[in-house]
């Protein structure tokens, strides 16, 4: 299993951005960077995803800004559930923090694999940075709608995320009770999965008011879906059927708007990526990888 190394901190002037560049264990192919999705850190990945592709391609890692390791940005006053903090940031920010690190680290083409906000992270890399973007993969994630209409309990799951009361502890098994809320119909996690998971990620970092801005980012970016016309390199959206925070014709959508784009559908997957399902993820991530070296 690819062991994760500890973190650089790389300070790019405007943030500082945390980060492991895994070398390639034969070395050959393009570099692939995973962005991840809401809250959540670079070490979060599922080590299958590294052994996998780091067999043939040096992975980058990194946290993104207000989240892990990485840059704090300033406070925020928490309001009503429903209402998003004032905005400190949006998603085109978010991707030039990638854009820069990539620049600081001599990457000049890459791979880019996003998962559910990291989607639109690496859609917007590969929008306006063309050039340097070899394919894109997109997890679990929208396809240019600023808004996702996630279902009525993850909406409110994520409201009491935000309560007052968190700000200085987290609560593990309201955590877990909220990822239950994530899982499809198939493909599930257990409990003791979810536990192990948010335990190891919080042990390393909480940033519950980081989350907040980054929701603010999420909603505050403006529609993409025009955006998503200029990305011209290989693309894949791996989506489940049950994803209760994106919808899959979300997904559908973002196909339609991208030339040399295509769906994989996993039944009854909901938004997470869990142990049962990862081998269904990155099946059709390495094939998409391998064909976009292979022509070009």
């Amino acid at each position: 299993m690819t062991a994760i190394p500890a973190f650089s901190v790389a300070d790019l002037g405007h943030v500082a951005i945390a980060h492991a560049l895994l070398p390639a264990t034969r070395p050959g192919g393009l570099p692939v960077v995973f962005v991840h999705g809401l809250s959540m850190q670079g070490p979060e990945w599922p080590a299958a995803f590294l052994d996998e592709l780091g067999a043939d391609h040096p992975i980058l890692l990194l946290d993104n800004r207000d989240a892990g390791l990485s840059s704090a940005f300033g406070p925020v006053v928490l309001g009503e559930p429903d209402a998003p903090p004032p905005q400190a940031y949006d998603l085109f920010d978010m991707a030039r923090d990638v854009v820069a690190l990539l620049d600081r680290l001599g990457l000049d083409r890459v791979h880019l694999v996003g998962y559910s906000m990291g989607g639109r992270i690496t859609q917007i890399i590969a929008a306006t940075e063309s050039a340097r973007v070899a394919s894109l993969t997109c997890l679990s994630s929208t396809g240019g709608r600023r808004q996702v209409e996630a279902k009525a309990d993850v909406r409110d799951a994520l409201g009491a995320a935000r309560a007052e009361r968190l700000l200085h502890a987290p609560d593990i098994e309201l955590f877990v009770a909220q990822s239950r809320l994530l899982d499809g119909t198939a493909l599930q996690a257990s409990d003791d999965e979810h536990r192990r998971r948010i335990t190891q990620a919080v042990t390393r970092s909480y940033r519950p008011l980081g989350t907040g801005r980054q929701m603010a980012a999420i909603e505050s970016t403006m529609d993409r879906r025009e955006l998503l016309g200029r990305i011209t390199c290989p693309t894949l959206f791996i989506h489940g059927t049950a994803d209760p925070v994106v919808a899959l014709d979300r997904a559908r959508e973002g196909v339609e708007r991208i030339a040399n784009a295509r769906l994989h559908i996993i039944d009854g997957l909901g938004h997470l990526i869990t142990e049962a399902a990862t081998p269904l993820f990155l099946a059709p991530l390495s094939a998409h990888i391998r064909a976009a070296e292979a022509t070009g």
